[in-house]
This record gives structure tokens, C-alpha cells and sequence, in this order.
């Protein structure tokens, strides 16, 4: 319990006031410390810039509504039930990085801390989302793994966001975003329900890693459907049924490079020269195959002709 007075020890840092007339400590370190309650501890701690309370058994942390100054906030790993106070209208006005993952609450709040630029929330169940959350204006990094989400529909209107982490979630279907990700840059949907991919999915234009690790798809042509977005260089389908089927990892790289060649990893390796080369050879192949069975077909159709 972090009594008046108790939270001295766990000061660090020194920097300027908000006044430039003398210096305070900035940081709070009172990570794995089996505290509880924080009583009336932010009075003391009003003018801190980074808190550090994770690993603890915090249930209620109301109280640090009062911090103005606060950018940085790690409460990962507590018991914390409700996290209202983050869709406070005057909260953590400052407050750029928070990371609330590993608690107990059931809803994801209506946030707003206008300057938020990362988010972890993972870890948490979560499947309820409060009718308050409309997506955020800053917001660049989301983690939300380990959480019950069917959908990407609850992460769109996020017209910063960069990188959103939704591994070991219940995603079923590739779609609810309707064209409100337009920065986005790197999607991982490992260990999700993911079967198919619509034939026209909505935009992600600068979308460049996409890692769908373990989810349910069947074949090459569905899994070919996420070129739809134009810029993937960086794609992942290992342990999905349409991997699993190939007969060899070289292989199946050719059969994606051949549909998109400017890829630089796949399924977590290098794209080699040698790899590329696979591609064009098996292309070939094909082709040759192709208009071999073509002339076959052609000269079939005339000698049943002549004979008629």
C-alpha cells in the first residue's frame, strides 16, 4: 500500500519544472513491489513524466486521473477492473505510451488521451467494446492480442495508426475496417479463424507485413487474395492448411512470387535471387505446359473438323 510518504524510494530521474526554476524527479520505478492500493499517492507524484506500476496487484487506479504531466504509463500485469478513467474528457491530457495489458477489466473504454500514440492492450479476454470508442485521432502502434475480437471492424477511424497486433484472437472474417486504416503498415493476425478472403476487400494502400500465422485457409488462390493490397512485401502463411499442403517450402515461395515479385520475406524468410529464379523457372514450366496442351487441343478440334 504506497501510504503518503511511501513513495520516495521509487523517485528517479531528475528534470526541469514546468516553471524552469528548479528540478524534480521525474520518473516513478515501482514495478514488482506486490503493492495494492495507491492511496493518495498521485498528490506527491502530480509533476511525474514516466510511471512504471506494473507487476503489481492494483485493482483501482482512479486516483491518477490528476496527472498532467504524465507521458509515459506501464500498469501491465495488475488486477485492474475498470479503465474509465482513461475515457475521461480531461485525463492524462500528455500521456503518449500506456501499456495496460495482463489486467481483469472487460471492456475496452472509450479512450481518449489526446496524444496517445501507443497502446497495449493485451492480455485481457476482451469482446465487449464500450459504444463511447469511435477510434482515436493519434493513435500509431495498437497491440491487442489475447483478447476475444471476431472482426476488425472496433479498429477503424484510425487515420495514424501504423501497426495493429491482433494474434490469438476469434477473427473470422477479413473485413469491418471499411477504408478508416489508411496509414496502416503492418497487420499480424496470427492464431486466428481467418477461412476466406472477400473478392474485394476494402483498402489498405500502404499495408506492407501481413501475418496471418495460423489461422484456417485452405488454398493458394484464397491465400493469393490478400494482393489486393498493393504494397506487400512481407507476408506470412505458415501452418495454415494451404502451407501445410505444399510439398516444399521452395516451392510454395515460387508459387507467391510468381503472383507477386516484389515480395522481400515470406513466411519469415529472405526472398534470395535464387528463390526468384525458382519463380520464373516454374512460370516457364507452366507456360510451356500450357501452350503444349493449347496445340494439342487446336489440332485436335481441326482433324475433328476435317473429318466431319
Amino acid at each position: 500500500m504506497l501510504k503518503p510518504g511511501n513513495i520516495c524510494p521509487y523517485l528517479t530521474n531528475f528534470d526541469n519544472s514546468a516553471d524552469k526554476e528548479c528540478l524534480q524527479f521525474s520518473n516513478v520505478d515501482c514495478g514488482s513491489q506486490e503493492c495494492e492500493q495507491l492511496m493518495k499517492v498521485a498528490e506527491e507524484i502530480k509533476d511525474v513524466a514516466i510511471i512504471d506500476f506494473s507487476n503489481n496487484g492494483l485493482v483501482d487506479i482512479s486516483s491518477l486521473n490528476t496527472l498532467m504531466r504524465l507521458t509515459r504509463l506501464n500498469l501491465s500485469n495488475n488486477r485492474i477492473k475498470s479503465m474509465a478513467v482513461f475515457a475521461q474528457e480531461d485525463a492524462f491530457p500528455n500521456l503518449k505510451w500506456l501499456d495496460i495489458s495482463n489486467n481483469k477489466f472487460i471492456e475496452w473504454p472509450g479512450f481518449k488521451c489526446p496524444k496517445l500514440d501507443y497502446l497495449n492492450i493485451g492480455g485481457n479476454k476482451l469482446e465487449k467494446v464500450s459504444a463511447e470508442w469511435a477510434g482515436h485521432p493519434n493513435l500509431r502502434v495498437i497491440s491487442a492480442f489475447d483478447n476475444k475480437f471476431k472482426n476488425l471492424g472496433n479498429f477503424k477511424a484510425m487515420s495514424k495508426l501504423e501497426e495493429l497486433y491482433l494474434a490469438n484472437n476469434l477473427i473470422t472474417s477479413f473485413n469491418g475496417w471499411e477504408g478508416g486504416l489508411p496509414a496502416l503498415k503492418r497487420l499480424h493476425l496470427r492464431r486466428n479463424k481467418i477461412k476466406v478472403f472477400e473478392d474485394e476487400l476494402s483498402e489498405l494502400p500502404e499495408l506492407e507485413y501481413l501475418n496471418i500465422r495460423r489461422n484456417e485457409i485452405e488454398t493458394l488462390d484464397l491465400a493469393f487474395k490478400v494482393f489486393q493490397f498493393p504494397k506487400i512485401t512481407d507476408l506470412s502463411v505458415l501452418n495454415n492448411p494451404c502451407d501445410s499442403n505444399c510439398s516444399s517450402a521452395n516451392l510454395l515461395m515460387a508459387e507467391f512470387l510468381i503472383k507477386r515479385s516484389s515480395l522481400v520475406r515470406f513466411n519469415k524468410t529472405r526472398v534470395t535471387e535464387a528463390n526468384r529464379l525458382e519463380a520464373v523457372h516454374l512460370a516457364n514450366f507452366r507456360f510451356d505446359k500450357a501452350e503444349i496442351k493449347r496445340k494439342e487441343d487446336d489440332a485436335a478440334e481441326a482433324a475433328k473438323q476435317g473429318d466431319e
